[in-house]
């Protein structure tokens, strides 16, 4: 595998971005009250949200390893960065419920993908 350009990075972070955020939906006051503050606790808890999550920061989490040469941690802070804004946006909305669940398994869909692309950049023959 070879290094990717910037611009993958980028152009994965922005798709991640324009799912989370609420379109269209955005309200002149906050909704602290419906923050899901506790991981696979707080309500709503979907199996299909938490697989669509895990998979949506997955490209990015591949496109940054593969451009910070295999440094997961960087794919990690990358999807959390992105991550933290989109839910943050969604505090915002009357349709979006912002969770740490989905920002716990956007981060943990990258670092996955990451130690994936590792682990197969380690394999290769040099």
């Amino acid at each position: 595998m070879r290094r990717i350009r910037l611009s993958a990075v980028l152009a994965s972070a922005l798709v991640a971005f324009v799912v989370i955020v609420p379109w269209g939906d955005f309200q002149g006051h906050t909704h602290w009250d419906e923050v899901g503050w506790i991981p696979f606790v707080s309500w709503p808890i979907r199996n299909r949200d938490i697989a669509l999550n895990f998979l949506l920061c997955a490209p990015l989490g591949i496109a940054s390893a593969l451009y910070f040469r295999s440094r997961v941690v960087a794919a990690g802070l990358i999807a959390f960065g992105v991550s933290l804004f989109g839910e943050w946006l969604q505090v915002y909305s009357h349709s979006r419920f912002p969770s740490a669940t989905d920002l716990l398994c956007n981060v943990a869909g990258a670092v996955a993908a990451a130690l994936v692309v590792r682990w197969r950049l380690q394999q290769s023959p040099q």
